[in-house]
């Protein structure tokens, strides 16, 4: 869709499709996060001539630094806290939130960190 189809919308139109479209980059964000966490656990930026996790996010998938560091730090945590990915899909929390709470996760406090 380009600009000029997006400005013959109505009202209507363009603010439903604006709140499909956030739907789906949540969820195409968890599913990128858990892509992310089962390639480091695998450690498939190895074989990908990568150090790390960080250089392979930034190298091969040209993510700018500050999007690899916090989806790699979401991602880890997701991994130790899968109820993480469900509250980021419905929009309960943001990536920015998780970075900031997950040091202080544990198993008896994620769910009420997460509220």
């Amino acid at each position: 869709m380009n600009a000029c189809s997006v400005s013959r919308l109505s009202d209507h139109e363009l603010l439903r499709g604006l709140a499909d479209l956030a739907a789906k980059d949540r969820a195409t964000t968890v599913a990128l996060l858990a892509h992310l966490a089962e390639v480091e656990r695998r450690k498939l930026f190895r074989p990908a001539g990568h150090p790390s996790m960080f250089a392979y996010c930034v190298g091969e998938l040209r993510f700018s630094e500050d999007v690899a560091f916090k989806r790699i730090r979401v991602a880890r945590a997701a991994r130790r806290f899968p109820a993480i990915l469900p509250a980021l899909a419905k929009g309960r929390v943001t990536l920015s939130g998780v970075v900031m709470l997950a040091p202080y996760l544990t198993q008896n406090a994620v769910g009420e960190l997460l509220k």
